[in-house]
């Protein structure tokens, strides 16, 4: 044969070893994985979690020392024919040949390397599912259920209901503390009453307005209303306005104003007294130093001591309490020369000057300044002489007048 054929010849028999090699290492490759699906469970090839290693029995461990021995033997002969194709492949090939060979040797630990790779990625999943199962369950231990993500608006409601919550708690705390003041106020005998003074009376005596106040010495200062206690002391007409202050721990005081007597009503055998503001104070014998209204139109059953004169008494009042101001504004102050008004009729006011012996007929209330300056005049003229003075009539035609009483 030519030398051209042997060579083509024996560079088809490397090639073809150099295949079966690669199959076989192929076959090697898969042969676990495919051995995997088709064989049974066992506890050497799969990790199983929470369960303990059986011992396993003694004929199961000479089988399995029998299957290394066979395996070291196949891998001894395999590797035996790679050292023998290598020098094959030096002797004919020449430095070519032998680094093809030589990569072919350097190349099965690398499939070494790779089928041990496969086997630990195979593993690695199972050891990360163990540690990510511990450190759950040492989250759920330390810190309970897992956090949950919340939104802006659920996080805005729960920051709005801790802000209620704690002003609910707040105002019960207020609360809590205002009663227990009240408790240990109107339970503590500090503060019982131990003095209590009135001002501002000068017809009324201190000891009638304390009694009717209803406050005695020695209870709690708490106990009693205000409102109450001055109801009670404004049940005397002569007491128009009450104060009550509580001069703590054990001192309560009483202002009072009192009403003024200023006319007196006829009414039978005695004299009705009443202020300014129509209110009736007192029925009395005594007639006093008031000037007398005659002429009025409240009924007598409503004549009471805390009541007030009728609608139209009240009016009448009014202009009488005008006329009095006008007398009192000249320099010679008739007002207090006036015994008795008439209000019976409203047209014709009558004064009476039981000093001057005289009668003063003053019509309506209108040009009071000039009709208390005629009664002046007529005065001083009539002097000596009893009689009645007419200035109830148009100043403007005809002037007042002086009639004497024969």
């Amino acid at each position: 044969m030519p030398r051209g054929t042997k060579e083509a010849s024996k560079k088809k028999i490397v090639r073809s070893k150099i295949k079966s090699n690669k199959k076989t290492k192929k076959e090697q490759i898969e042969k676990p994985i495919e051995s995997t699906k088709d064989d049974k469970f066992s506890f050497d090839d799969e990790i199983v979690i929470g369960l303990k290693r059986l011992d396993e029995p003694v004929q199961e461990k000479e089988k399995k020392k029998k299957n290394k021995k066979k395996n070291q033997e196949r891998n001894k002969k395999k590797s035996n024919q790679k050292t023998a194709n290598t020098k094959q492949g030096k002797k004919h090939n020449g430095k070519t040949q032998g680094n093809k060979n030589a990569r072919t040797v350097v190349e099965e630990p690398e499939i070494i390397i790779q089928s041990k790779y496969m086997q630990n990625y195979q593993e690695e999943p199972l050891l990360k599912n163990k540690n990510n199962e511990k450190k759950k369950k040492k989250q759920t231990k330390r810190k309970g259920k897992p956090k949950q993500y919340k939104s802006p608006q659920e996080q805005e409601m729960n920051r709005r209901k801790r802000k209620r919550i704690f002003r609910v708690i707040k105002w019960l705390t207020l609360l809590a503390i205002i009663i227990g003041g009240i408790i240990f106020a109107l339970l503590s005998p500090i503060f019982n009453i131990q003095s209590i003074s009135v001002i501002g009376n000068e017809k009324i005596s201190s000891e009638t307005i304390i009694s009717l106040s209803s406050l005695q010495n020695g209870q709690n200062i708490f106990q009693y209303r205000t409102s109450q206690i001055q109801e009670n002391i404004k049940q005397n007409a002569y007491i128009d306005q009450v104060e009550i202050h509580r001069k703590l721990p054990d001192a309560i005081e009483i202002v009072v104003t009192e009403r003024e007597a200023t006319f007196t009503l006829p009414f039978g055998n005695a004299y009705v007294y009443i202020n300014n503001q129509g209110y009736i104070l007192e029925i009395t014998s005594e007639k006093g130093d008031y000037p007398v209204i005659t002429g009025y139109e409240t009924p007598e059953e409503d004549i009471k001591a805390g009541n007030r004169l009728c609608a139209e008494d009240l009016e009448k009042l009014g202009d009488v309490l005008r006329i009095m101001e006008a007398a009192a504004s000249i320099e010679e102050n008739i007002s207090e020369l006036i015994t008795e008004i008439s209000i019976a009729d409203k047209t014709n006011y009558i004064l009476t000057l039981e000093k001057e012996k005289k009668q003063v007929y003053m019509g309506d209330t209108s040009n009071l300044s000039t009709k208390m300056l005629w009664i002046h005049q007529f005065l001083e003229d009539e002097k000596d002489h009893e009689g009645i003075i007419f200035i109830n009539v148009d100043l403007n035609r005809e002037g007042p007048y002086f009639r004497e009483k024969v």
